[in-house]
């Protein structure tokens, strides 16, 4: 096969084309780029409705009537209805007090002073599981009137962008919302029996 000398000399000062591959070495760090500003904006808006959800629950929890199984399925109905395959998880619990969260639970009698529970020594069990322990959850469920009530929801879904391989994030997205309030003094708080050691 015989080579034309003026088809490499042109080959060589032809231009046209040349900005295909300029263009291939910016198409992966563009589209990583645009895909994470997607999946960004998207667990933005997520994280936006499960907070709109959760101020809804907040709001119908004041209520004497309220249904806290139905602010649970309320919860989770709102969130599927933009992650459909969404895993919502809802806990619950209350408190007589805001200083009972995150607090050990008061000793009502210390018969040696030591701020131990010991044999004979009473205690307010605020979570009502018979130890004596930091109340973090509180009472299951939400309570009575006067009541404060902490909701904590859990998301977990997975990405809608495979851009978790490329950068390690991982396929699932977790976001996470807590919400207190009192409820609305209908009748009297319910006061705690102290429970005693044996």
């Amino acid at each position: 096969m015989t080579q034309h000398p003026h088809l490499s000399r042109r080959l060589a000062v032809d231009q046209r084309g040349a900005s295909v591959p300029e263009f291939a070495l910016i198409l992966i760090p563009l589209c990583l780029i645009l895909f994470g500003g997607l999946e960004i904006g998207y667990q933005i808006y997520v994280r936006s409705v499960l907070l709109g959800a959760m101020e809804r629950a907040t709001r119908l929890t004041t209520l004497q009537t309220v249904d806290s199984t139905a602010v649970e399925t309320d919860i989770e109905a709102t969130i599927k209805r933009l992650a459909p395959n969404a895993t919502v998880r809802t806990t619950k619990g209350s408190f007589l007090q805001y200083s009972q969260i995150n607090a050990m639970e008061r000793l009502t009698k210390d018969t040696n002073n030591n701020a131990t529970l010991d044999s004979g020594d009473c205690w307010e069990d605020v979570d009502d599981n018979g130890v004596r322990n930091v109340v973090t959850e509180g009472k299951t469920g939400i309570g009575g009137a006067d009541d404060i009530v902490r909701y904590n929801t859990v998301v977990t879904y997975n990405r809608i962008l495979p851009i978790y391989r490329f950068t390690g994030i991982g396929n699932t997205a977790t976001l996470s919302a807590t919400t207190m309030t009192r409820r609305q003094p209908y009748e009297l708080q319910n006061v705690l029996t102290p429970k005693c050691k044996a």
